[in-house]
């Protein structure tokens, strides 16, 4: 399980040490994109296969919805492999897009990462700080 957060560096060439409490479960092939927020997702191959099959089976070719989510997150993707010194390459498209430079912060969810920028990840944790309850209430519609 992917949980918890990170502070790592990236230089200027993309390359990002993954932090060593992940790299276990991120061994071997990744996939690497475009979070919904400014943000990049890091995929273990085996969850981008389990990801990509249920959108192909639920996301209508019909919708415009579905689709401007597709290409946000299918047109930015990459395939890398996490390198025995637990670094992967993220490319300048991608880095632009979350706006990482040389720092970076690696937040766990369970089945994938997400790197951020420190300075977007600073607001996005402080907004969720600040509606913690009202985000659990709509949780509820979930059945959590």
């Amino acid at each position: 399980m992917l949980i918890g957060e990170s502070h790592c560096r990236a230089d200027e060439e993309g390359w990002l040490t993954i932090p060593s409490e992940f790299r276990a479960e991120l061994a071997g092939d990744v996939v690497v994109t475009r979070g919904i927020d400014p943000c990049l997702v890091v995929y273990p191959a085996a969850e981008w296969g389990k990801l990509t099959t249920r959108m192909a089976h639920r996301l209508p070719l019909t919708s415009p919805s579905a689709r401007a989510f597709s290409r946000l997150v299918f047109s930015g993707a990459r395939a890398s492999t996490v390198g025995e010194e637990g670094r992967i390459l993220l490319p300048q498209a991608l880095r632009q897009y979350a706006g990482i430079r040389d720092h970076a912060v690696v937040v766990g969810l369970f089945s994938h990462l997400e790197i951020w920028s420190p300075a977007a990840w600073q607001r996005t944790r402080s907004e969720s700080e600040e509606n913690g309850a009202a985000v659990a209430e709509e949780l509820i519609t979930f059945g959590i």
